[in-house]
């Protein structure tokens, strides 16, 4: 009985890794290579550099050089589309379309992790492989059609106005936020913090920060207050001013990202 479960057993072993190997080999096959090259909507002159992309383990060249173009054209595209931000800004912004996480959702969204071809051994794709990855083909549509394919390819698949603005946003920091919220609504009133407690020795200070909407102000029937704490009275502000935003957006006078 227990030799018939073992054979049972090594049956389904057996048939799960005829299964993996047939999938592999239909992954690294020159049609999986088309498939890819169509997923992507550029077509290559010489195919091996997209192929040499997909190989997680040669990839890291072209994905360098990927890197550099990627930034470049991100930059500029910023710098063209967003003349209202300041180089810190723009840098920021930058960091956050081009990070390992945002390539690596980009890459997961359109299933070509599928084609990403990783050494034997090597159970699922990590971050970094996927975002490398990404970043390789970047590199191989450079070198096959010049600058002109890639901002295409990039445009399409990695950044955008929408997606640029959606950022943008997500970015501001609720101070900012709620002083742009105060000055597009109640025309000469500017948030001011005020110290509400501190605690603790002078090396170790815990501060609690808050800010207040009159309803002189706001026309409502009670004031709107927010508190934060902080090992800095500048943190301590970005939770009370994080507070009073959620709470503009629950009864509906600011409006929810």
């Amino acid at each position: 009985m227990i030799m018939e479960k073992n054979e049972k057993k090594l049956t389904r072993l057996n048939s799960q890794l005829i299964r993996e190997d047939e999938e592999m080999k239909r992954r690294d096959s020159f049609e999986a290579l088309k498939e890819f090259e169509a997923e992507i909507g550029y077509s290559f002159d010489n195919l091996s550099l997209l192929q040499e992309a997909r190989i997680q383990a040669s990839n890291k060249r072209t994905a360098f050089f990927g890197d550099a173009v990627l930034d470049f054209i991100v930059s500029e595209f910023l710098f063209k589309n967003f003349a209202e931000l300041e180089q810190g800004q723009l840098t920021n912004l930058k960091s956050h379309l081009v990070c390992d996480e945002k390539l690596e959702k980009i890459v997961k969204k359109n299933e070509w992790d599928e084609y990403l071809i990783v050494e034997k051994g090597i159970s699922g794709k990590s971050k970094k492989m996927n975002s490398t990855f990404l970043e390789a083909v970047v590199g191989a549509v450079y070198l096959d059609g010049g600058l002109q394919s890639t901002e295409d390819f990039v445009c399409r698949f990695i950044v955008n106005r929408r997606e640029a603005e959606k950022s943008m946003k997500s970015l501001i920091s609720p101070k900012v936020k709620l002083y742009e919220f105060c000055q597009q609504h109640y025309t000469g009133f500017r948030p001011e913090s005020f110290l509400v407690s501190e605690e603790g020795p002078p090396h170790d200070k815990t501060f609690v920060m808050g800010y207040i909407l009159p309803k002189a102000i706001t026309g409502l029937k009670t004031d709107i207050t927010g508190e934060g704490t902080g090992k800095t009275k500048s943190d301590a502000e970005t939770q009370a001013a994080d507070k009073i935003n959620r709470r503009l957006i629950r009864i509906g006078i600011m409006e929810r990202e």
